[in-house]
């Protein structure tokens, strides 16, 4: 009798995390995020990060437009930073951590990834947990060959920011493990440093690198040189997923 009590009591206790999940998800999702999923990120959590042990990833697709361009005689590159949408992820993470905090749970922000310098002490620590972590863990993308998150509804074609919680939160039952990208080499062949490698990524092998960073970093600080700003992003606009809801433009 005690263990039904239990097993009745576990039951309803999910069923609540359940539906609190999927009210927070949509609220998230109001306050202007297009994409908002709870992951489980125990396993490899640094020391830091060990008492918050779900991951809430939360994206904003990039704008169209020609603005996305920019070109200097030979050079043309894709704009993948936006200020604005880092601004509002950072406005909606300090309503998710408000929100959390208010509910009694802990809850940490780590912040979009920048261009601006960004002192802060949350800052400092986003290098112990890449973004790619929570998005992969919360079922919302795995990482492509071009060694960036891809999502089925807007390939590459976001900014991403993370909060972590000890809030009990239902996290995704289908976590990405391992790479989608199948036989695709179109952002392989897209990269004018040829900085791809064509790997397929999977969480096992996490350690294999999926780009030459050396050959990445020469390509972006020759443009850099050129149109005055470290972006290239070919690989983003090559990548053919999601194209159905393509905001870049491409040659």
């Amino acid at each position: 009798m005690l263990k039904q009590s239990l097993a009745n009591l576990n039951k309803k206790t999910t069923d609540v995390n359940l539906i609190i999940s999927r009210k927070f998800n949509k609220m998230i999702k109001s306050w202007g995020a297009n994409l908002v999923g709870f992951g489980d990120v125990t396993e490899g959590l640094a020391w830091e990060f060990k008492h918050l042990p779900t991951a809430i990833s939360l994206a904003i697709v990039h704008p169209s437009g020609e603005d996305s361009i920019i070109s200097n005689n030979s050079v043309i590159a894709y704009t993948n930073q936006y200020p604005v949408i880092d601004s509002k992820l950072e406005s909606i993470q300090k309503r998710i951590v408000s929100y959390l905090r208010l509910l009694g749970w802990k809850a940490f922000a780590i912040p979009p990834d920048t261009d601006k310098i960004d002192l802060s002490f949350a800052a400092k620590l986003f290098p112990l947990f890449p973004h790619k972590t929570a998005a992969t863990c919360s079922g919302l993308g795995w990482i492509g060959k071009n060694g960036l998150l891809v999502t089925r509804e807007f390939g590459a074609r976001l900014s991403w920011a993370t909060v972590l919680t000890d809030a009990p939160l239902e996290v995704s039952e289908h976590p990405y493990l391992k790479g989608e990208c199948k036989g695709c080499r179109r952002c392989v062949e897209a990269c004018p440093a040829g900085a791809v490698n064509g790997v397929q990524w999977s969480r096992d092998k996490a350690g294999q690198p999926v780009i030459n960073v050396d050959k990445c970093a020469r390509q972006l600080a020759y443009h850099a040189k050129v149109i005055g700003k470290m972006i290239c992003a070919h690989c983003i606009v090559a990548c053919p997923v999601g194209r159905e809801n393509r905001l870049y433009i491409s040659k």
